[in-house]
Parts: C-alpha cells; structure tokens; sequence
C-alpha cells in the first residue's frame, strides 16, 4: 500500500497551477446589475479549443486561471442576453477586464448561444461534442479523443462508456465500420479527421427494421467526419518483436473519396487477439496462442445517394494450447464435496465472415432493406483432463480421466429483406419482413475416458469409454411480419401487426463403441441420440406511442402468440407435441424534464417456457458421473422487470450525472434439482418452487464534473447489487443469497503538454450466504487500483507507465487473500515528424502478478489458475500514414 500513497502523492505534487489571473465583472447594461451564475469561458485564439471556465458570483465577479501564457477567446454568456467575445494577449501576470456589459435580448433560447463555437450542445436526445474543442496529439486516434471527452470513458479492453451505460455500436457517418469489431474504427480512425462525436441512444436493429418498438436500446457513437476527411488514405503499420520468441505484426489502411469508403485490416501474432492498448492492460498471454486476421470493409452510395451499400467480409484463425487447474467445492446439507481438476487443450479454429447490407430508397414514400450475413468455420479440439473428488476433504470417491480429440465445420448463412411504404401524409404506414437462416455442421470425435469408483478409500469398480462420436447438425427457420402503423391524433400513434415464425431442426448424435475387430460400428444409445425439432409461431402485437409536447413519451406494446412444438427421437421412441399461449407485455415512459435532464421508467412481463430437455432426458449423458433427467410436470416461470434511469448533463460546467437502478422478479421459478448418491453420481432434474420467488436488484450511480479550471475531471461511482435464488440440493430447498457494494472514483489528466493520466480506484464488499451451510457464510472485501501515465519528454520521447494492484480477500472456504500486483512501462521515440514511433515495452516489470482467479455460483466456490506469460520484453515500430485526409483544400 505505501507504493499507491506514494503515487497518489505524486498526482498531487505533479499538478501545477498557472499565476496568471483574468478577473472581470459582468453586468446586465439595461439595469446596470451584476448578473449571477453567467458562463465566462476561455477557449485558445487560434483553434477554439476550450481550455478553462467558471461562473460569476453573486457580485458579478470572476477570476479565471489559463493554463499558459498566449492568445486567448474570452466568452461570456447568459441565458437571453447577447454573447460577448473578446480576444485577449495573455502576458502579464495579472490582466483586469473591468466592468463587461451585456445586453438583453428578447424571444433569444439557450440554444442560439449554444451555436457558438461551444465545445457541447444538445440536439434532442443526443449529445453532440465539438471534436475541435479537445485537444489531442498528433496522429492521435477516435479512441484517444473519446477518452477525453466529458462523460465518457474508455477502458484498457476498448469497452466504451457513455454517461454510465456501455457503448455497443460505433457508426462512422452513420454507417458500421468493419462491423465485425467495432475497437476497429476507434483505434485506426484519425482525431484529427473528426468534426462532431454524438451519443445517443439508438432502437434495436428489429425494432428498426419491422417499426415495432420492442423496448431495446442500444448505447451508439456516430462519428462524423470533417468534409475534407471525407477524402483521403490513411492508415497505420506496426511490426513488433520480442522475448520468448514473441512477435506482432499489423496493418489498417483505408481509402476514403467522398461516397465511397476501403477498409483494410490484418494481423499477425503469437499473442492471442489483436490490442493496441495492450500496454494499458493486464496483458497476460494465455497458454501459447497464435492469431492471424484479414478483414476488407466497402461502403458506398450510388443512384444519387439513393442507393447505400455496406459490406465487409473477415477471415481469422484462432489456435492456442493451454493449461489449466481448478479447485471446486460444492455444499451440501451434512457434507462438502471438493473436486480438484487439470486440464490441457489444443484448439485451432478458422472462421470466415461476410456481412451486408442494402438500403434503396425506391421514391418518396418507399424504402427497401436487404441483409446478407453468411459465416463458414472449421474447428478442430484436443484435449485431456483429470479430476480428483472427495468428500469433506478426506474422503475419496471419484477419478476421472478422458482424452478427446474432435474435428468439425459449420456453415451458416441468414438473409432477411424489409420493405416501408408510407400510405398517407397522416403518418399511416406499412412495414413487411420476410427472414430466413440456415445453418448446417458436422464433426467427428474420439473419446476415451476412465472412471474409477472408490469405497472406503479403497478401488471398488471402475468404467471405461472408449468412443467414436459423429455429430450432424441441421437448422432452417423462416420468418415473417406485417405490420400497419397509424396516427390516431396529433401526438397518438398505433401499431398493430402479426409476425409467424417456423424451425426446423434435426441433431443425429452417434456414439459408437468398438466391434470385437477393434472397429467402431455398435451404438451406445445411452449417449446418442436422433432428435427432430420443429417449432411454429404466430402472433398478433399492438403498441402504442405517445408524445406529450415532446416532453413525456410513453410506449406501450403487447405480444401475444400461439406456439406448436413438436420433438421426436427415434433412438428414444419419443414422440412430444404441445400447444400454448404465451403473452409479453412492454411499457417505457421516457420524461425529458428539460433540455439535459432525462427521467426513464420501464416495465416488462414474459414467461419463461420449460424446454423439451427440462421435460424430458433428451440430452446425451456425456460421462458416467453426470446424469440429466426431465420433469414432465414444469410449468412455465414469470418474469417481471422493473427499471428506472436519471440522468442529466450541465453543458457549459461539463459535468454529468447518472444513476440507474433494476429489480428482477421470477415467480414460480424452474429450479436445479441435484442429487448425489454414494459413489459420486451426480444426478440432474428440476422442479417449480411454488410459493418462492427469485429474484435480483442492482443500482448504479456515477458523477463527473472537472477540477482546478479544467485541469482534472473528477469521476466518482458506486454501486450495489443482489441476488436471491432457489434451487434443490439431495431433496433440501437451498437458498442462495450474494450481497455486492462498491465505491470507486477516477481522475484523469489531459492536456498533451507535460503529463497525462488516468487513475481509478474501487473498493467493495461481496458477501455470500447458503442455507446449506451458514457457518460458511462471510464476507470478502475487494479492492483495485489502477493507473497510467504518460510522461512527455524532451526530444519527442514519452514514457507510459501502467501500475496495477487488485486485491481478492479470503472467505472461509478459501482462507487466503489473492494479492495481484504489476506494472508495465512503454517508451516511444518519434521520428520523421512525428509519423513513425519506435517503442520499447516491458509487461509485468517484476514479475508479481498471481494468475489466480476466484468465484462463486449458487452453491459452489471454486479457485482456478491457468498457464501465462506475464513478464516479457517487446521493440516495435509503428507508421501512420495520412494523405490528404483531414486536410483542406489550398
């Protein structure tokens, strides 16, 4: 702990503080009154770049600090009062702006000041940065120009955050961008081509394509470019070299002219994954992986923009070996069993991808879409494993040994096409879809496995597989909805529409056992099936939208269907059909309590329906120790969710805050029932718990506002979250409780002159509670530290220093803390202006991370490690290239 004192007083004493001061008063000139809570703000003559703000007090009065001496932009506002602008030469320590008058003006919005040269401002409900507005480095990325924007984070893996919530699609222009991944656009897209960055939050793709809203959102960032960028090649190159013969080898390259968009990628490495950021991560080598990846994007409009085309196809092999062991204990009522395992694998997968779009605007009033997605992959596994169980640590029951070896391919492919007309100028519409997916794979395995049974410590019998095993797989699905969308009154809009849906599948499982010529022909049906799965949907939904003066919408839309299912098994003699009605009920109230306040409620309803193979033992036993069984009397389960989000932005302050909250509910809930007999079986079914309820609640909080004049954004957070559920232990009712709170907060520093960081600290509580067992019921606090910093230094080089602590305490079932500790350093050299950088990295300096990791699930505490690398060496160079792009016109 002394080594996180030590760094947090560093921040504090590496933080400078300007001498220089700008005071000034503001007064209404009308009534010659000091005007309280005015915005004054500070951004650079030359670029407009905000540097500094503050508010007047309640005498007029400001003192504003600048970060340096030079040319500044003062700006001054006021709700309905006209805006003052003034440049000013900062070079003396002190400047007096005296007394700065401003006039009111009637009928003049917020929004008209907002329209200024303002690096935030509200369209509706999305957010809208100014790109120009936060300063970057050269040859900085999409991904370095969110990190610094107000509310919004990136995390060492490229996961993206806005105001709280997770970022799941990144558009360029509207558009996806290698679709596939999108860490690729916000690694290799340039900040300096950026013009706008907007966050908003974007319906479900289905809810788009068939105009019924399902209730989804989804957290989206659309980038739009500069109009120069629009035109250009840019790109980047890497190679990397290191210890433990380690190598990394990349490329991105696109061609942009106006309509039309190229995007290149490939990777090459022994590293596992392509990562940029890896420095910033706990970036670990997992076994001995090997990663190779090719991906081409095309996005264009033809027919005068009618036309749109977005297209990208991605070729990657995944192969990696590794090694793993696990510790597990299970509780029981009168006993503790403790499985003690390892394992080793060999896998290599090779997976091609295509994905497209089309979207024709035919007229005015008529608009088609069409998808194409097909995928091809060839996989093949190898691995083995042993396991050691015992009861109450002391007592041997079990060994388990198997060897299996399979290799496989699966094709598949989905084609979906959407067509809207517009029927009237009133707003009444039409929306048809038609979809379908076909999916087909096949592989072919060997099995041999080892059980042996122990009584009294002593070998009493023991079980051998020795198994070919084929597997064919076939699935089609059609799809179909109509739906009529009509204003009933200004502001009152009805959907009313059928959707049917139709599967088919079939799955042919062949375990074969060897003749006595050692050839596999005979049939275990005990592990075999041949299933045939046919599934016919079709349903009514009526939703209903409306909007209360743009400030209160309230969706409300119900699904109701009528299912047929039907399975056979030939192996089995089994022969199932059913009919049901099943019902799902949505309703979300949006309230936009002003132009950054946004209040949302949210309610749904949805059964949770018993699967064949809950009623019944279609399942294959896989290994003499585990056993399914179904239960032909289930009914269906409830499920009711309750959610609730608040959040607002303060513009000029650039500060946010968030706070979101959820209770789930499940009624009548199918629950696990496990029994385990006297030579270590374990035998699987489930069962309605009537009069017990699951059910879950988390509530998140998070605030961000900067300090010191800009000079820190400060980023507390806290969370807590619960879970309560039921499930059935050798015939005794368990009840499993988890207890979490956390509280953390971030700083971070961005000014790309001297120093930049990132630092987040959290801490928390889990606790676990069992009916079994209570005496192991306890409490295990948590904590982690992370930070980075870049230095910037003389003659074009930066350091990056990475230091990570995390802390796992002990619970008493595993009465030892887990104390994880690293630090990794980068050192750049940039050369030929600032294009290519040389780089020395070193990961995990001295050699302290503990690769251990810890979980509990229901009844079950376990304890793994697995093979890694984590201290390694690495020298690397890295082009980026830029022609043309986000560069004006002479």
């Amino acid at each position: 702990m002394n080594r996180i004192f030590f760094l947090l007083l560093f921040f504090c004493t590496s933080l400078s503080y300007a001498q220089t001061s700008i005071k000034g008063k503001v007064i209404d000139r009308g009534e010659n009154k000091p005007l309280f809570n005015a915005s004054v703000i500070l951004l650079t003559a030359q670029d407009s770049i905000l540097k500094v703000f503050t508010r007047t007090n309640e005498e007029g009065n400001f003192n504003i600090q600048p970060p340096e001496k030079g040319a500044y932009r003062v700006l001054v506002t006021y709700p309905k009062f006209e805006l003052y602008s003034d440049i000013i030469n900062v070079e003396d320590s002190k400047i007096d702006l005296h007394d700065i008058k401003i006039s009111s003006r009637a009928n003049v919005l917020e929004e008209v000041v907002i329209t200024q040269k303002l690096p935030i401002k509200i369209k509706g409900d999305t957010i809208e940065y100014n790109a120009g507005s936060f300063e970057t480095e050269k040859n900085a990325k999409l991904e370095d120009l969110l990190r610094r924007l107000p509310g919004m984070t990136v995390s060492s893996d490229g996961t993206i955050t806005a105001q709280g919530k997770t970022v799941s699609k990144v558009l360029i222009d509207g558009e996806e961008f290698f679709g596939y991944d999108p860490k690729i656009a916000i690694r290799n897209v340039r900040a300096d081509a950026i013009d706008k960055v907007q966050v908003y939050e974007k319906k479900s793709d289905e809810a788009e394509l068939t105009g019924v809203d399902d209730g989804v959102r989804i957290k989206t960032v659309n980038v739009v470019l500069k109009e120069e960028a629009r035109k250009g090649i840019f790109g980047n190159a890497n190679a990397t070299i290191g210890t433990k013969s380690l190598f990394d080898a990349g490329l991105f390259a696109a061609k942009f002219n106006k309509s039309e968009r190229i995007g290149l990628t490939g990777n090459w490495n022994n590293m596992g994954g392509g990562n940029d950021s890896r420095i910033r991560s706990n970036a670990s080598i997992q076994g001995k992986p090997e990663y190779k990846n090719i991906g081409v994007n095309y996005d264009n409009v033809f027919l005068k923009k009618r036309l749109s085309l977005n297209s990208s196809y991605n070729f990657n092999n995944n192969s990696a070996t590794n090694e793993r062991t696990s510790n597990v204990k299970e509780l029981f009522e009168d006993k503790t069993q403790e499985t003690v395992g390892s394992n080793s694998s060999d896998n290599d997968t090779k997976n091609n991808n295509i994905r497209t779009q089309v979207r024709f605007k035919i007229d005015s009033i008529q608009n088609l879409d069409v998808q194409l997605n097909a995928g091809k992959s060839d996989t093949y596994t190898k691995s083995t494993s042993e396991r050691r169980i015992t009861i109450n640590d002391t007592t041997l029951t079990n060994t388990f040994d198997e060897n299996n070896s399979s290799k496989g391919n699966n094709d598949n492919g989905d084609f979906r096409i959407n067509y809207r007309r517009r029927l009237n100028n009133n707003g009444r519409s039409i929306n048809v879809q038609f979809n379908t997916q076909l999916s087909q794979s096949e592989s072919i395995g060997q099995t041999k496995s080892i059980t042996n049974y122990y009584k009294n410590n002593a070998l009493n019998r023991a079980d051998t597989i020795d198994q070919k095993r084929v597997n064919e797989a076939t699935n089609n699905r059609i799809g179909a909805s109509l739906n009529l969308n009509e204003k009933l009154l200004q502001d009152l809009y009805l959907t009313v529409g059928y959707t049917m849906n139709s599967s088919v599948s079939k799955s042919l499982n062949r375990s074969l056992n060897a003749d006595g010529l050692g050839e596999y022909t005979l049939l275990d049906s005990l592990y075999s099936k041949n299933e045939e799965n046919k599934n016919f949907n079709q349903g009514a939904n009526i939703q209903l939208n409306y909007n209360i003066k743009d400030k209160i919408n309230i969706n409300l839309s119900n699904t109701m269907s009528y299912r047929n299912q039907k399975l056979i098994d030939s192996y089995r003699d089994i022969n199932l059909n059913r009919n049901f009605w099943d019902n799902n009920l949505n309703m979300n109230v949006n309230y936009k309590l002003s132009l950054n306040k946004n209040l949302m409620l949210s309610y749904g309803t949805s059964n949770r329906i018993p699967t064949f193979g809950q009623l019944i033992a279609l399942q294959p036993q896989t290994n003499p120790l585990f056993v399914q069984l179904g239960n032909p009397d289930l009914k269906k389960s409830t499920e009711n969710s309750y959610n609730f989000n608040f959040n607002t932005f303060s513009i000029l302050r650039s500060s946010s805050f968030n706070i979101n909250a959820g209770i789930t509910t499940t009624h009548n809930p199918i629950a696990n029932k496990r029994i385990l007999d006297s030579e270590g079986v374990t035998t699987s079914n489930y069962e309605n718990i009537r009069d017990k309820i699951n059910w879950s609640a988390r509530v998140y909080s998070g605030y961000s506002k900067p300090l010191f004049n800009n000079l820190l954004q400060f980023n507390p957070n806290a969370n807590l979250s619960y879970g309560n559920s039921y499930d059935f232990l050798n015939g005794v009712l368990n009840n499993s409780k988890n207890y979490n709170a956390s509280a953390g907060f971030g700083l971070n520093k961005q000014n790309s002159k001297v120093i930049d960081f990132n630092f987040f600290t959290n801490i928390g509580v889990d606790r676990v509670e069992t009916l079994l067992q209570p005496d192991l019921n306890s409490n295990s606090l948590r904590a982690n530290i992370n930070t980075d910093i870049k230095y910037f230094l003389p003659f074009k080089f930066d350091l990056v220093q990475v230091i990570n602590y995390g802390y796992t305490g002990k619970n008493k079932v595993y009465t030892k803390a887990i104390n994880q500790f690293y630090m990794n350093m980068e050192l750049n050299k940039k050369l030929m202006s600032n294009n290519l950088q040389l780089s020395l990295k070193a990961f995990d300096i001295f050699k302290t991370f503990n690769t251990t990791n810890r979980s509990f699930d229901s009844s079950k505490f376990s304890e793994s490690q697995q093979q890694m690398l984590t201290q390694y060496f690495m020298l690397g160079l890295k082009w980026d290239f830029n022609k043309n792009l986000g560069k004006k016109n002479d």
